[in-house]
């Protein structure tokens, strides 16, 4: 009864939680460009929040494994209010500094590689085995209903109240997942923990674990490589999505709202029919068919990125990033024990997300100086080579039937569960 209880309350803490988060990750990008009138620097600011994914993920994950995640999460939310009501300050000047709010931001993100972790690790620890495909495909579909009203509710207290309010909600929002999270149970006195400040001593071996378990599955290994290439063509697109939209093809941001928001639905649609997919065929199925119809959905915007042709290509293409989201979790949780998954998902997020920034970068020069056209050609080859890759390769087998080992036993391609020995 206490596990349903949990799971009810981590379902609302995330929605809590990601719902303001997706206020400001609009706000944010046009204050700058409002502030610059700059797509690098735009750019630059939506590739910000991934830095610390790479630069401190590595040891987040160590740190999610060692401690109580339940407290953990908790620090993160309250201190995550304090840094976005920070930055409210700031967008109460006239002209905020755009270097304070990047510092600011980069602050803010330090928090999101400890909080991932953490709740992926207490998500298997608190919701059963048989629930995880469910719990897996309901988190991917609020957050992309989340994404879908996020971008109108953003412009509607960017138009209205300025950026500053958007800090403000966001704030608040933190603040109540840290009461949601405050009311689950307290973690098991079975479980090992240390105190945060002795967690971050020692932790060559448990971060070298963290890379030995993620790379000695070759499902797991194979398909790192190639959600790195994936996340390379998604976010070259998506970082430069204010600029492409509002200043190189002359579109409202009414325009950005719709397509983000078809985004959303997609993707809504996409994970709302992954848990009976799931019944049915491998995750490695559902891997090589969202890593397609990624490819057709980021090439189809290249002929033109007129509204009504990038809406229906962004819908597609958040229906096949729950295909390949939910897919992925859902075997990463068959073959890794809980009391690993937060280096292993700190680990796998660090190698993946290297790609982002220079995407973003990329991108952001190839719009502005070249044209969009340009940019959705050249993001919607490199997907093409990774759904190529994904078919022909171990990823694209990955997975069981019925009367296959179910989760602790063999993964798809016969090795056996990842431990430590």
């Amino acid at each position: 009864m206490s596990e349903r209880r949990d799971e009810t309350l981590l379902r609302a803490a995330f929605i809590v939680s990601t719902g303001g988060d997706w206020v400001f990750r609009f706000a944010l990008p046009v204050l700058v460009l409002q502030l610059t009138g700059s797509a690098f620097l735009a750019a630059f600011t939506y590739a910000l929040e991934f830095v610390p994914f790479v630069l401190v993920g590595l040891f987040s994950g160590v740190v999610a494994d060692r401690v109580d995640r339940r407290n953990l999460m908790i620090r993160c939310d309250v201190c995550s209010a304090a840094v976005v009501g920070a930055i409210g300050l700031l967008c109460l000047l006239d002209r905020p500094p755009v270097s304070a709010v990047y510092v600011a931001a980069f602050v803010l993100a330090c928090m999101r590689p400890l909080y991932f972790p953490a709740f992926q690790g207490f998500l298997m620890e608190r919701v059963p085995a048989e629930r995880r495909p469910v719990m897996n495909a309901w988190v991917q579909g609020s957050e992309s209903l989340l994404n879908m009203l996020g971008p109108i509710a953003g412009i509607s207290v960017v138009a209205f109240l300025g950026p500053a309010a958007a800090s403000g909600v966001n704030a608040l929002s933190f603040g109540l997942s840290a009461v949601l999270i405050l009311l689950t149970t307290a973690s098991p006195v079975t479980r090992a923990t240390t105190a945060l400040r002795e967690a971050v001593r020692g932790m060559g071996p448990d971060l070298l674990t963290g890379f030995r378990l993620l790379f000695a599955d070759p499902v797991l290994r194979s398909g790192t490589i190639l959600l790195t290439l994936t996340n390379f063509a998604v976010h070259a697109v998506e970082a430069n999505l204010v600029y492409v939209v509002t200043e190189a093809t002359d579109q409202s941001k009414f325009v950005l709202g719709v397509v983000v928001a078809a985004q959303g639905a997609g993707a809504v649609a996409g994970a709302a029919a992954v848990p009976r997919l799931l019944r049915r065929y491998r995750e490695g199925t559902l891997l090589s068919v969202g890593m397609g119809a990624l490819a057709l959905a980021l090439l189809t915007p290249a002929v033109s990125a007129d509204v009504w042709v990038l809406a229906p290509a962004w819908a597609l293409a958040g229906a096949a990033t729950s295909l390949i989201v939910v897919g992925w979790f859902t075997y990463r949780q068959t073959v890794i024990d809980a009391e690993y998954m937060g280096r292993v998902v700190a680990v796998n997020r660090a190698v993946s997300f290297t790609a982002i920034l220079p995407a973003s970068l990329l991108g952001g020069w190839m719009a502005a100086e070249l044209a969009p056209g340009w940019l959705f050609a050249t993001a919607g080859a490199v997907q093409a080579l990774a759904w190529i890759a994904t078919a022909a390769g171990l990823v694209g087998k990955a997975g069981r039937r019925d009367g296959d080992a179910g989760p602790g036993g063999t993964g798809s391609a016969g090795e056996p569960k990842a431990a430590v020995g």
